[in-house]
């Protein structure tokens, strides 16, 4: 054990160094200057606009190329978002390609520096994902992925941090420390690709790729503010990368862009799609982008807007959402109502079965595969720390908590949580697997009855939390969990600031009076503090409907717009 611990401090030392080496290398090459005029005018393209200038011959891919590491530097040194750093190669390529070959002519991401969530695996660099264990163990090959963006002609130049287990809102591990909020010192960018959204929201990226088990893409995108659409299973490879919970698969992890504007998002989306990621990962289905169906709710909007109905979530009776987030709500209905569109309150079934569905699934084996390679000495997540060590109590004693909760104290949701979070035996999960299939179809039926095109709601009830706040609010994500339950696809979009006059909790409100979850959420909320941080909307389309909910996106920006409600970004 005393052995393992100094295997553990040693390996955070050496990993913090080697990134300090590296970085110190790069800024002696350069990287570490203001950027050049030609550099900021090549930063602020769109994605589509920057490529079709590399192949046009009017933008050097390395000019591009050396902005987006300058910029993912300064990004680091501010909220230490980085993990591996392939800049390095990344440069060598860039100052090497052609543009002009037939075969790159074709390539829809020729030249573009991509950002990856630290899972991927990459040949050559760890794949730590904030686990010592994982340190000096590189990859042997670059998963499918990876391979199909640089086939694509994307150039991977940055790997960025996430939370220990990767189960968590906030992003700390011991190996490489916390990140920090872009926007507010001292506040979590989101979980558990909470490093990419930071480096996106800072300008350091453009395109990026997370992945998203409980709202790992849409909470930090939310937290952070940037942009993020959460595929449904099978859309977007996921295959040959490292994780904290292999095997998995009662709420299935999928990958996901993550772009710093909507309309990166939307070409970045495509572009892999055109890849035919089929032919890289057996998981993903033969299933091309259909425009009509993305271009058939822009038509409805433009021609017929009162025949556009839009569903709204307004609180899923676990926790009310925010002063903040409420606004943000309200700025989009608001926006939607001025463009014509109908609007209605979308009665979800039981939001708060879903939570505990959901939640009894992915932990069902009380975190002991996420935990498998912890040292002695390594710390979690206080918040998850917490659930796990809840979920390993004897069962006789959850159902007395429970009993307790439900009939003295008349919180009926934390009752109901509790009550089951167990390690699960084959028979249990089996049941819960058929309570899930349940669910999905209660929920289709509804939608269906509905006759919504899409949903919105909030991301979460509250913006980003300081760092350690999670341990109280760790339970608060069922806004984007009953999502990942459906395999809904799901995208965020910044809305507006946390005002520290509008957003400030009534005079009368009583923390107190709230079931346990909400008190847990609540208890982080402070406007004046918080004043600065990003809040967004989430946009739901059915299960493989990436095409309506991208288009939803689109037609939520556009009345946001129209109405005076313009997000801006940081370090534009």
């Amino acid at each position: 054990m005393v052995f393992e611990y100094f295997k553990h401090r040693r390996d955070i030392n050496l990993k913090r160094n080697e990134r300090a080496d590296k970085i110190s290398t790069l800024e002696k090459e350069g990287f570490g200057e203001p950027l050049t005029a030609q550099e900021r005018a090549a930063i602020n393209l769109y994605t589509e606009d920057a490529v079709a200038q590399i192949k046009s011959g009017a933008l050097d891919a390395s000019v591009l190329f050396r902005a987006y590491s300058k910029r993912a530097l300064q990004a680091q040194h501010d909220t230490n978002c980085l993990t591996e750093l392939l800049i390095d190669p990344g440069y060598a390529e860039a100052k090497a390609l052609d543009p002009t070959t037939e075969e790159n002519k074709s390539k829809p991401l020729l030249g573009f520096p991509v950002s990856v969530k630290d899972t991927h695996n990459i040949k050559g660099y760890d794949s730590t994902i904030g686990y010592t264990a994982n340190a000096f163990h590189p990859a042997t090959k670059d998963a499918p992925i990876i391979r199909m963006l640089r086939d694509a002609g994307a150039i991977p130049f940055v790997k960025t941090n996430v939370p220990y287990t990767m189960l968590s809102f906030e992003c700390y591990n011991d190996l490489w420390g916390y990140t920090d909020n872009p926007h507010v010192a001292g506040y979590a960018p989101g979980g558990s690709t909470g490093g990419e959204a930071c480096l996106l929201a800072y300008g350091g990226s453009r395109i990026g790729v997370g992945t998203d088990v409980a709202g790992s893409v849409r909470v930090p995108a939310h937290f952070s503010g940037c942009y993020s659409l959460k595929c449904s299973t099978g859309r977007f490879p996921k295959v040959g990368n490292t994780t904290s919970m292999s095997g998995q698969e009662g709420i299935p992890a999928v990958y996901s862009p993550m772009t710093r504007t909507l309309p990166d998002l939307g070409y970045f989306l495509k572009s892999v799609i055109s890849m035919k990621p089929w032919e890289y990962d057996y998981t993903v289905h033969p299933m091309p982008w259909d425009n009509s169906v993305e271009q058939a709710l822009k038509d409805k909007a433009k021609n017929t807007p009162k025949e556009v109905k839009v569903g709204v979530i307004y609180d899923d009776g676990v926790v009310t959402p925010s002063p903040a987030c409420r606004r943000a709500l309200d700025l989009t209905l608001d926006a939607l109502k001025a463009q014509g569109y109908t609007i209605s309150e979308f009665d979800a079934p039981e939001p708060l079965q879903a939570l505990r569905i959901a939640s009894q699934l992915l932990v069902s084996d009380a975190g002991k595969v996420a935990l498998r390679k912890q040292r002695c000495g390594e710390h979690n997540d206080a918040g998850v720390d917490r659930f796990m060590k809840g979920a390993r109590l004897p069962r006789f004693v959850k159902k007395i908590w429970a009993w307790f909760l439900e009939n003295i104290w008349g919180d009926h949701v934390w009752a109901t949580l509790v009550r089951d979070w167990n390690e699960k035996t084959i028979v249990e999960r089996w049941d819960l697997v058929a309570e899930r299939e349940g669910y999905k179809a209660a929920f289709f039926d509804k939608w269906s009855e509905s006759e919504i095109d899409f949903l919105i709601t909030v991301p979460n009830a509250t913006p980003s939390f300081p760092h350690r706040g999670l341990l109280e609010s760790y339970a608060s994500c069922g806004y984007t969990f009953m999502f990942n339950l459906l395999d809904y696809a799901a995208g965020i979009l910044p809305v507006t600031k946390v005002d520290k006059e509008k957003d400030a909790l009534p005079k009368d409100f009583k923390i107190n009076k709230l079931n346990r979850v909400a008190r847990g959420a609540y208890v982080n909320y402070n406007a004046e503090k918080m004043h600065g941080l990003p809040v967004g909307i989430q946009v739901v389309a059915p299960r493989l409907r990436e095409e309506t909910c991208l288009a939803a996106m689109d037609l939520v920006s556009d009345a946001l717009q129209a109405n005076g409600t313009t997000y801006e970004l940081l370090n534009a």
